[in-house]
Parts: C-alpha cells; sequence; structure tokens
C-alpha cells in the first residue's frame, strides 16, 4: 500500500518541508491548507464509506465474514512480508547507489517506522520523517534520503501500473470500464516520461546548477543550489540503467508479495483468484491511495477494493468483506512492525538533532 503518491508531489512537499526555517507566518499559513486538506480527506473518506455502507445488506456482510476460509489469510500474510522484505532491500540498494552504503538490515527500522507514521498520521508524514528524521540514525543525509523516496515513489508507479495492465488484460472482463483502461495509460505515458526525463536530464543539471554554486558563496541561495545539486546528483546514479534494472526487479517481487495478500482473500472468499484477478485488485486498490483521504487511506481503498472486485463478479457483501479484509490486513501488520521498530529503537529520533552533511 506503500506508493502511493505521485513522485513530484512528493519531491515537491519535501523540499518545501526542508526549506521551510524558523518563519513563522509560513508556518501559520500552511497549518491552515493542511487543516483544509485534512478536512477535505476525511469528507472523501466518509463519503466512500457512505457509497459502500448504502449498497450492503449488514447481515449478509455478516455472513460472508463468517464463510470465510481464515486458513488463506495466514499465506497472505506470509507473502505481504516477503513484500516487503524485498522493499527494505531496495531501499538499501538505492541509497548504496548514491554513495550511502547502508545494509539491509539497518535500512529495516527506519522503513518499517515511516510505513506504520504513514498508516496513522495525515498527508503521509511517515514519508517525510523518512526523508529527514530517520536519515540520521543510520548515517544517511537528507538530500540523499529525498532522492531514495522520490525514485522508490516513481518505480513503484510504474510498476502497479504495469500490474492493472497485465490484470487488465488476464482479466478481459467486459464489466470493466473503458475509463479504467484509458486512466491507466495516461498515468503509465506520464509516469514513463518524467522516469526517461529523470534518467536523461538529472546528470546534466546537477552539472548545470554545480556552476552557480560558488557565484554566490555564504548565501543562502548557494546553500539552495548546493542541495538541489546535491539532489539532482543523487537522481543521476540512482537512474543509471544497471540500478534501474535492479529496481524494476526488485519492485515486481515486491508487488507480486502483496498480490499474493489480495489472492489469498480472494480464495479465502471463494472468488475468482486467477493471478490477473489478483494484480488487478491490488492494482486499483493501492492506486486509489493517491486520492486525499483520512489517515490509514480509509475510505478510497475500500471502495477501490469493493469496485474492483464486484467488477469479477462478487456480491456486495462478498466485496465489502474483502475491502475490509483487505485492509486490516495490510494495514494491521505494518503498523505493528513499524510501531516495534520505533519501540526497540529510540536513536532513530533521537539522533535527529545531529547536524550531518546533508549528502553524506
Amino acid at each position: 500500500m506503500e506508493m502511493r503518491q505521485d513522485p513530484t508531489a512528493v519531491l515537491g512537499a519535501l523540499m518545501t518541508l526542508a526549506s521551510a526555517g524558523n518563519q513563522s507566518s509560513e508556518a501559520s499559513t500552511r497549518r491552515g491548507k493542511n487543516w483544509k486538506r485534512n478536512s477535505v480527506g476525511v469528507l472523501i473518506s466518509v463519503a466512500c464509506l457512505g457509497i459502500i455502507a448504502w449498497r450492503i445488506d449488514p447481515k449478509e456482510l455478516a455472513g460472508a465474514i463468517a464463510n470465510f476460509q481464515w486458513r488463506w489469510l495466514l499465506f497472505g500474510l506470509a507473502s505481504l512480508t516477503l513484500g516487503y522484505a524485498v522493499r527494505i532491500v531496495r531501499w538499501s540498494v538505492l541509497l548504496c547507489a548514491a554513495g550511502a552504503h547502508v545494509p539491509p538490515a539497518k535500512c529495516a527500522a527506519p522503513f518499517l517506522g515511516s510505513i506504520a507514521l504513514n498508516n496513522i498520521l495525515p498527508m503521509r508524514l511517515g514519508d517525510v520523517v523518512r526523508a529527514l528524521v530517520f536519515p540520521a540514525a543510520i548515517g544517511v543525509g537528507r538530500i540523499i534520503a529525498m532522492g531514495s523516496l522520490v525514485m522508490e515513489r516513481l518505480v513503484d508507479l510504474m510498476t502497479l501500473l504495469a500490474c492493472l495492465t497485465v490484470g487488465l488484460i488476464v482479466t478481459s472482463s467486459s464489466q470493466l470500464p473503458q475509463w479504467l483502461v484509458s486512466a491507466s495509460v495516461g498515468l503509465a505515458i506520464v509516469g514513463s516520461i518524467v522516469l526517461v526525463l529523470v534518467f536523461l536530464l538529472s546528470g546534466w543539471l546537477s552539472r548545470w546548477v554545480g556552476r552557480w554554486v560558488h557565484m554566490a558563496p555564504f548565501s543562502r541561495r548557494e546553500r539552495m543550489l548546493q542541495g538541489l545539486r546535491d539532489l539532482l546528483e543523487g537522481f543521476d546514479a540512482m537512474s543509471r540503467l544497471p540500478v534501474l534494472f535492479a529496481l524494476f526487479v526488485l519492485s515486481v517481487f515486491v508487488w507480486v508479495g502483496e498480490a499474493g495478500l489480495f489472492w489469498s482473500l480472494l480464495r479465502g472468499f471463494g472468488l475468482e483468484a486467477s493471478a490477473g484477478a489478483a494484480l488487478f485488485v491490488m492494482a486499483v486498490a493501492t492506486l486509489s491511495t493517491l486520492l486525499p483521504s483520512s489517515p490509514g487511506y480509509v475510505g478510497p481503498f475500500h471502495l477501490a477494493a469493493f469496485t474492483a472486485v464486484a467488477m469479477l463478479g462478487g456480491t456486495s457483501a462478498q466485496a465489502a468483506s474483502f475491502a475490509v479484509l483487505a485492509h486490516l490486513g495490510v494495514w494491521v501488520p505494518t503498523t505493528v512492525a513499524g510501531a516495534l521498530a520505533i519501540l526497540f529503537n529510540p536513536e532513530l529520533f533521537g539522533r535527529a538533532k545531529v547536524t550531518t552533511d546533508p549528502k553524506t
């Protein structure tokens, strides 16, 4: 459930937070905007849940859950665990490519901690913490952490769209609307363009920005240009062909692992449980988290999963039950694992006050 945001939007939010300083007027304005955005997210969550509630019978819902074959949930959780283990390895690969040699074992606590924070805090603040707070505990600079997060999101977007396309082709159901196909193609085109631009231009742009760094010595402009140059250098290192190939291979395992949970739940409810169906439902539900919502992606995730299962022929009760169990199946284990990671690694926050070179 972890992507789940346009990479350029993530980059803009992180750069804004990194350069905000202590300007009280800007902070006040930002708090006002955040309050409005949070309110919109809550309204969207309530509306999505209301649509589902309007379409189901509570007795049928209880019956569908009672008939669920719970042994399939164990297989699904094992598959999800494998997927998250690969996510941690992938983050380590990104950091190493940018010059911060951090083994996967050392990446586990900050990664899982950020996922838990994303699950319980609004506006994906867990991503902000992973980029700006946790890096000090593992000896990684904020600029490298930001770049790795953006690359991770970009690769996730492309892999998810590939999963959606495969699912659409394999299921080939007449109930699947044309707008869904068009939207997936449009997102794939946009994501491909962004990836190509990062691959082709980041190195050239980093050198171009570097020429301007020393033209305004000891000034705020120099520090901003230096940070931008370092960020572009990180993108250049992380977008080399061998690294990109490794990232996409690992991302396939990431999302196949997550699709395993959805496949297991489909089997548990006695629904169509082909690999294509699982990929389709997983991709639709995960991409829905791009929408604003309350913390934990409540609402949009449920409505997307409900709609996808209904498209595949499930009853309203089965679709609603699936949406609830799918959300809990992803949310509970990752939140518990992340909370334990933070609890047993208090230095994740304790070292946030240490001043380090943003590039190291």
